[in-house]
């Protein structure tokens, strides 16, 4: 697992990815949890190298 961080216009990114493929399915509680700390936008994926989990947050 990677954490990878970045900020522009007074936002901050974050990014968390997996780097395993077929790992489990998403948990269903963690966007909203992401949401209710204050995240402006959120998000999941996954692709053949793995699942990526975002967020965006103001600073």
């Amino acid at each position: 697992m990677s954490v990878h961080l970045a900020d522009q216009n007074r936002q901050a990114l974050i990014v968390a990815l997996s780097h395993r493929p077929g790992l489990a399915a998403a948990d269903t509680a963690v966007l909203p949890a992401l949401t209710r700390l204050g995240a402006v936008s959120c998000g999941t994926d996954s692709a053949d190298d793995g699942r990526r989990l975002w967020a965006v947050l103001d600073l």
